[in-house]
């Protein structure tokens, strides 16, 4: 009975058999597909529940990227982080902690990060801004009284908005010299208050440190706390960064820190520097230490996704472009497809024709730092570097390029 049953089905039955197996792979195949192409494989987790699967080939694009310019320009060790919709895509780190031994740099080594060091500052006193703690328009002068220097406009006033935004209408660096000699910021204002602009006040852009540091004072003054207090409860604690502080005691006691290099010429290359007390007098221009561990969490939460922490509305409060810096004459403004610039609060707003880019860079101590993202792309990057090596200056726009060559290699835009 049963073979007959089969002989009588067994047709039919292949038949079937084969419809379901087209239909199985017609559906599979535009998995199998991506998955040939992307070649992916499980990265690193930026949250709990994130879990990232990136294209293996632009990693190894950009691996290479690093590596050419690495022995081209000498570096000594860089740490590099790429974000993506709040997933880290690409995270490694090359060469040493210092060229004097073979320490190898880890996501854990501290670095020094200058004037990235700025953003934090104008982060901390957008949050403060949104929670009508401080105004961009109060006086300066409201919280700092020894401070008796007056703006270059109708009314006299420097106010919080002119000192965050470079506008104070001082020449650029302003007393920087004295920044570099360790004064107090005591000094720094006696120094201040001797001085008038020459340029008007809240129109022209001049980058500042001195200037920039009475932001301190500012939120000292309207929080009751000193501002390494303010920053570690407003900001580094919510975002359990452990491993960043902003002074010179901080990073001489760490237990994982590199070391700064500076140039030493042909034959040497470069050559590892001692530790400086440089910008911890005045830690809002260029004081904080950090690792890249520490510093993930701050591009997520610069990027929008610790809400908690930092709300969108301070972010847009700190990322409004409030003065133009297209005139100046820095090596941002000659990215490849540059089409301007502007200045927000501690962070650089700049357009190319193929980006919309938050950005800051920073040098002290023979480091170098560079941190930037697109919020339309939702893509971020963080290089530190412990050199003043000429890659750090190329990094962040050779990085969005080859990321649109990939990504959308028939971009017109692109050059």
């Amino acid at each position: 009975m049963f073979n007959i049953f089969k002989s009588k089905h067994s047709k039919n039955n292949v038949i079937s058999a084969s419809i379901v197996a087209l239909l199985i792979a017609m559906l599979c195949w535009p998995i199998l597909s991506y998955q040939k192409k992307s070649n992916t494989f499980n990265i690193s987790k930026q949250g709990e529940s994130d879990i990232s699967f990136i294209d293996t080939a632009f990693a190894r694009m950009f691996d290479k990227q690093i590596k050419e310019n690495i022995t081209f320009h000498q570096c000594p060790g860089i740490a590099v982080m790429i974000m993506k919709d709040n997933h880290t895509i690409f995270q490694k780190q090359y060469g040493t902690k210092s060229v004097k031994n073979t320490e190898p740099i880890d996501q854990e080594t501290v670095f020094r990060l200058g004037s990235v060091s700025k953003g934090f500052a104008g982060i901390l006193a957008a949050l403060l801004i949104d929670k009508n703690i401080i105004s961009l328009d109060d006086p300066v002068s409201m919280y700092v009284p020894e401070l008796s220097m007056k703006a270059k406009t109708k009314d006299k006033i420097l106010r919080v908005r002119h000192i965050l935004t470079h506008t104070s209408g001082l020449t650029e660096h302003a007393f920087s010299n004295l920044v570099d000699e360790n004064h107090p910021m005591s000094t720094i204002i006696a120094n201040l208050n001797r001085i008038t602009p020459r340029d008007s006040t809240g129109k022209t852009y001049a980058y500042q440190n001195a200037t920039y540091g009475l932001i301190e004072k500012v939120i000292e003054q309207a929080t009751g706390m000193t501002y390494q207090q303010a920053l570690d409860f407003y900001l580094l604690s919510p975002l359990d960064m452990c491993g960043t502080s902003c002074t010179y005691e901080a990073l001489c006691h760490a237990p994982n820190v590199s070391r700064g290099h500076k140039y030493g010429g042909k034959r040497a290359g470069f050559v590892n520097i001692p530790y400086s007390p440089h910008y911890y007098n005045v830690p809002s221009a260029g004081g904080i230490n950090a690792p890249m561990a520490d510093m993930k969490k701050w591009l997520s939460a610069i990027m929008g996704y610790q809400n908690n922490a930092i709300p969108q509305s301070a972010l847009n409060i700190a990322f409004t472009p409030y003065v133009s810096t297209a005139d100046d004459d820095k090596y941002f403004n000659s990215w490849p497809g540059a089409v301007d610039s502007h200045y927000g609060l501690g962070w650089r707003i700049i357009n190319t024709k193929l980006n919309h880019v938050i950005y800051h860079g920073g040098m002290v101590n023979g480091f170098r730092s560079e941190i930037a993202f697109d919020p339309d792309k939702k893509l971020g990057i963080v290089l530190l570097f412990n050199s003043t090596c000429s890659y750090s200056n190329q990094a962040v726009p050779l990085f969005f390029q080859l990321w649109e060559e990939y990504t959308n290699p028939f971009n017109p835009k692109l050059l």
